[in-house]
């Protein structure tokens, strides 16, 4: 059980590789770095659901640009997690860049 939910396509993992990506690039920046460090202690507390929702909503909110592959992690987090339609009522899709 353990092994799973350590495992890299996990949604928790996904998640919070997608946010400390994004935050990485972000640093500098007050608002969006203490949102996404919020997205991965909702992932640390088993709430990776909430955390994909959230996620989204930070992207969108800050008008993040995200990596192709970022996305993807969120995606594929987000579809574990039945959470697609947020990534989707957010439209974090248009801020992709490749």
């Amino acid at each position: 059980m353990s092994q799973q939910m350590n495992a890299p396509d996990a949604p928790d993992a996904l998640v919070r590789a997608a946010a400390r990506s994004i935050a990485g690039r972000l640093a500098g920046e007050k608002g969006p770095a203490g949102a996404l460090r919020s997205v991965v202690h909702m992932v640390d507390n088993d709430e990776a659901e909430l955390a994909v929702d959230d996620l989204a909503r930070v992207i969108a909110s800050y008008r993040i640009r995200i990596s192709r592959t970022e996305y993807e992690q969120i995606a594929a987090a987000a579809a574990q997690l039945g959470a697609l339609d947020s990534l989707g009522e957010a439209g974090v899709e248009r801020f992709i860049v490749d």
